[in-house]
């Protein structure tokens, strides 16, 4: 079993630890590589390993769920029906996940109604957002529940 004590140790399983962390979470990172790589480090070595390798933003921060809100209220704001939509580092981020975290951080004091509404938002690097377009849902529910939807139209009798 090999354990990483200095940074160069890591260097060699860089792009293995990169590439299951994007598919995994760290805690099965951390069991595939002493199971199968017979490399065993601490959770606080991976984290610190993944955050020098800027890998460590797999998951949303408080700061970044923030500027959320903050934007969305400013947007509502300026125009009451505004809807906005958010990106983050290139993936979509679905909005009850920004109401669940409003709840919860305004509930145990993490952040408080009047900062919420002071206008000071923070500038998060790859956050991205617009207002989203009516789409059309083709769903299969949608085509079996109208008249039109034709199963065998284009079967080859």
């Amino acid at each position: 079993m090999f354990r990483p004590t200095k940074p160069e140790d890591w260097e060699p399983y860089r792009e293995l630890i990169a590439y299951l962390y994007t598919y995994m979470k760290l805690k099965d990172v951390m069991e595939e590589m002493e199971n199968n790589h017979h490399f065993k480090a601490t959770e606080k070595q991976y984290k610190t390993q993944l955050k020098k390798w800027n890998l460590d933003t797999k998951y949303t921060k408080a700061s970044e769920y923030t500027a959320m809100i903050k934007i969305q209220r400013q947007r509502e704001a300026e125009n009451p029906p505004k809807q906005t939509r958010f990106a983050l580092r290139g993936r979509p981020v679905d909005p009850k996940d920004i109401t669940r975290f409003e709840k919860r951080a305004l509930k145990k004091g993490m952040i408080k109604e009047e900062d919420l509404n002071d206008g000071n938002i923070e500038e998060i690097e790859e956050l991205a957002y617009d207002t989203p377009t009516e789409e059309i849902d083709y769903s299969y529910t949608d085509y079996a529940t109208t008249s039109e939807y034709d199963p065998y139209a284009d079967y080859q009798y």
